[in-house]
């Protein structure tokens, strides 16, 4: 696990801390070969050496991030009960994303990436 990480989080307030831990682990559980850095003070995880995913703390909101690729627009029903847009879904500790659901966006990404490496050679 990355310092840098580790460092971001113990700077959040208790309730969100614990929210995005629990959303870093399941994510590190899915791409246990995840390099995990901070890319302008936002926590991503590199697949492949490609941005993946990551989550950030907002004043407001908690933040999941896909900020390349088709994926959300695929699962955009699946997330409509979430604020989203484009690159992001928007949660809190209340309303935590849903296991099923980040398994499904963290693979689909995955495979995305895997895919942009078949059609590039």
């Amino acid at each position: 696990m990355s310092n840098q990480v580790s460092q971001y989080l113990s700077k959040l307030p208790k309730v969100e801390r614990e929210a995005l831990e629990t959303v870093r682990k399941q994510i590190l559980s899915l791409m246990p070969e995840a390099e995990e850095r901070l890319c302008r003070g936002v926590p991503f995880f590199y697949y492949e050496g490609k941005r993946a995913v990551g989550f950030r703390s907002s004043k407001t909101h908690l933040s999941f991030f896909i900020m390349e690729g088709k994926v959300l627009d695929i699962f955009r029903s699946e997330i409509s009960a979430y604020d989203n847009s484009s690159t992001v879904i928007k949660f809190s500790p209340e309303k935590p994303l849903n296991e099923g659901i980040i398994e499904k966006l963290v693979r689909a990404r995955i495979e995305e990436i895997d895919q942009s490496f078949l059609r590039s050679s």
